[in-house]
C-alpha cells in the first residue's frame, strides 16, 4: 500500500498535476466506479479523495454523480489521470446523448436510466444492477454504465439474470459506501464488490440462467444499436438509434395500459409473462424482474416486424387509441403501422355508420371532436363528415399573419424585441408548413428538421415560405445568424429558445406568443387556434 507525506503542500500539488497512478476508465465503466477505483489505487477512501480532489463545496455522493457530473469534475479527473474528454463523458449518461435520447436531462427523470432514489443522502432504490459472473471474471472488478439502463435485465455474455440488490441482505448496491463502512484506515483490495451493509461479496452471488433465447438476442441487439447509433429497421437501412428507442418507449406506453393488457389476454403471447409488478410511474421505476418480462414481450412482438406485431393487433382487436402511448409525436416506423392497422386496416365504413359515430361522439363529448371519435370508436370518419370539421386556414390568411409580424418588426427600435419577432415568424411558419403540434415545435432540433425535410433550397425572405423546403432554408439561416443573438445555453439544441431562460421555449409560451400575434393582426375571427393553424387540408375521396 503506497504511503504519502501528510502535508497540505503535497495535496495541493497532487490536485493540480497528473497523479502517480494514471487510472483510466475501463470500457463502459460508470463514473462512480471509476472514481472509487482511482481513490483505492492511491490508498484513499472515496470520500477522502473526493474532498481533497473536488473540494468540500462540490457535492459528490449526495446526488446521482453518474447523471449530474459537472464539467469541473471532469476537468479535475482528466488532469489527475490524463483521460480524454471522450473517456470522461463515456462514463456519464451525457455520453448517451444523441444515441439513446435526443438530449440529456440532468434534472428530473431521464428516460431509460434507472433512478437511484436519493433522499437525504440515502439511496433508497436498486438503481444499479450487476452481473456476478462479470465481476468474478474481471481482473480488476468494475461496474458498467450499461447496468443502469432500463432495458439491461440480463447479461448477454453469460446468459444470466442481472441482480440489483445484495442477495444476502437485499440492500441496493451503493458503491461509495463500501469503504465508509470499513473500519480499516486504508481501503482493502476488492472492497468495491462487497455489499456496503453486510459485507457479502457480490461477485459470489448466485444468479439464474436466462432460459428465453429471444430475450438475450433482443437485448444484444439493443446494445448493438446503442453502440452503433443506427439500426436497419422497418425498411430503413440506417435508422437513427434515437428514433428506434423512442418507438420502443411509445410501444411500451401503449401496451401497458389496463385496456391493452386485458385485450392482449386474448392471445397466448402473455401466457408465461408476468407484468403484475409494473408501476404507474413507468418503465424506469418498475422492478428488474418486471422489466425483464416486458422486454421478453417486446422481443416476441418485434421478432418479425411488422408481421408478428400486426397479427397480435388484429387478434386482440387493439385500437389506435390503445397503442399510441402518451406522446404527441411518435416515430414514423411505429406510427405508420399502428395507424394503418388500427385505423386504415378496418373495413370501409359506410356513411350511415360514420354519422352514427359522429352523433354518439357529440352526445358523449358535448360537441363533436374527430380526435375523440377516434379514441372512442377506433375509426377515422373524417372523409365522411367534412361539414363537421373546422375549416382549414387559407394560404392568404397564413401570409397575412406573417405580414403583420413583419410590420411589428419594422416598427420596433428594440433589438431584442425585433429578434424575438423574427424568431416567432420563422417558428409559426415552421409549425404551419411541417404541421407540427406545439409540443413538437418547441422540441424541434436542427437535426430533426433535416430528417423531415431532406430537400435544400435557397432562402427567400421576399415572400412567405410556402413549402417545407423553404421553411428549412429559413431555419438554417436563423440557426446560424440569429439564434446565437438570443444567447441560448451551449447545451441547448432545440431551435427556438427563450432569451430569459436560455433554454427551449415552453409550450405555454409558444401558445401565448401565437395568440398575441393573432390579436395584434386582428385575425382572431379567421384563426381560431394554433391547432387550426397547423391542420392539414382534408383530401376528400372522389
Amino acid at each position: 500500500m503506497p504511503t504519502y507525506p501528510d502535508c497540505d503542500d503535497y495535496h495541493f500539488r497532487l490536485n493540480t498535476q497528473l497523479w502517480p497512478i494514471h487510472l483510466k476508465p475501463k470500457p463502459d465503466e460508470l463514473l462512480s466506479s471509476w472514481i472509487i477505483r482511482l481513490a483505492h489505487a492511491h490508498g484513499y477512501k472515496s470520500q477522502t479523495m473526493c474532498v481533497f480532489l473536488f473540494g468540500r463545496q462540490e457535492p459528490i455522493w449526495n446526488r446521482d454523480i453518474d447523471r449530474l457530473a459537472s464539467p469541473e469534475i471532469g476537468d479535475k479527473l482528466m488532469a489527475a489521470t490524463g483521460a480524454t474528454l471522450q473517456q470522461f463523458e463515456n462514463t456519464t449518461f451525457k455520453g448517451y446523448e444523441g444515441w439513446l435520447y435526443q438530449s440529456h436531462q440532468p434534472n428530473g427523470m431521464t428516460r431509460w436510466i434507472i433512478p437511484i432514489g436519493i433522499y437525504h443522502r440515502t439511496r433508497r432504490r436498486p438503481g444499479l444492477a450487476f452481473c456476478p459472473k462479470c465481476l468474478a471474471e474481471d481482473a480488476e472488478p468494475y461496474f458498467r454504465r450499461q447496468w443502469r439502463l432500463a432495458f439491461s435485465t440480463v447479461c448477454t455474455k453469460h446468459r444470466c439474470h442481472l441482480l440489483d440488490a445484495c442477495p444476502s441482505c437485499q440492500s441496493p448496491v451503493i458503491l461509495h459506501r463500501t469503504d465508509m463502512q470499513s473500519k480499516d484506515f486504508f481501503p482493502t483490495e476488492g472492497l468495491l464488490v462487497h455489499c456496503w451493509k453486510c459485507g457479502f461479496k457480490l461477485s459470489q452471488s448466485h444468479t439464474e440462467e436466462e432460459s428465453h433465447i429471444q430475450l438475450i438476442d433482443f437485448q444484444f441487439r439493443l446494445e448493438k444499436v446503442l453502440k452503433q447509433g443506427f439500426v436497419s429497421w422497418a425498411g430503413n437501412p440506417s435508422m437513427h438509434s434515437v428514433m428506434f428507442f423512442q418507438g420502443l418507449r411509445d410501444m411500451i406506453a401503449g401496451f401497458i395500459s389496463k385496456v391493452s393488457l386485458q385485450r392482449l389476454r386474448r392471445s397466448s403471447i402473455l401466457d408465461d409473462i408476468d407484468l403484475s409488478g409494473w408501476v404507474k410511474s413507468g418503465l424506469e421505476m418498475s422492478p428488474i424482474g418486471t422489466r425483464r418480462a416486458m422486454f421478453l414481450f417486446l422481443a416476441r412482438l418485434l421478432e418479425e416486424w411488422p408481421d408478428s406485431f400486426t397479427n397480435h393487433i388484429r387478434k386482440c382487436d387493439l385500437r389506435y387509441s390503445d397503442l399510441r402511448g402518451d406522446t404527441d409525436y411518435r416515430p414514423f416506423w411505429y406510427e405508420d403501422v399502428i395507424r394503418r392497422e388500427s385505423l386504415g386496416g378496418f373495413a370501409k365504413i359506410s356513411q350511415l355508420e360514420a354519422e352514427s359515430i359522429a352523433a354518439a361522439t357529440e352526445k358523449l363529448n358535448g360537441q363533436f371532436s374527430l380526435k375523440r371519435s377516434r379514441e372512442l370508436f377506433g375509426r377515422d370518419i373524417a372523409m365522411h363528415v367534412p361539414d363537421r370539421l373546422p375549416k382549414p386556414i387559407s394560404e392568404d390568411t397564413y401570409e397575412d399573419l406573417l405580414t403583420s409580424i413583419d410590420h411589428q418588426i419594422a416598427e420596433t427600435q428594440d433589438e431584442i424585441k425585433r429578434f424575438s419577432l423574427i424568431r416567432d415568424k420563422i417558428m409559426f411558419a415552421t409549425g404551419r408548413q411541417l404541421h407540427l403540434s406545439q409540443t413538437e415545435l418547441t422540441n424541434l432540433t436542427l437535426e430533426r428538421v433535416r430528417q423531415l425535410v431532406p430537400e435544400v433550397v435557397e432562402k427567400n425572405f421576399a415572400e412567405a415560405a410556402r413549402s417545407p423546403a423553404q421553411v428549412r432554408a429559413w431555419i438554417e439561416w436563423y440557426y446560424v445568424k440569429l439564434r446565437p443573438r438570443l444567447n441560448p445555453m451551449s447545451s441547448e439544441d432545440r431551435i427556438f429558445t427563450s432569451m430569459t431562460t436560455r433554454t427551449g421555449l415552453k409550450k405555454s409560451i409558444l401558445g401565448v406568443r401565437f395568440q398575441a400575434a393573432v390579436n395584434v393582426g386582428m385575425m382572431h375571427r379567421t384563426i381560431g387556434s394554433y391547432r387550426d393553424w397547423t391542420r392539414k387540408p382534408l383530401q376528400l375521396a372522389n
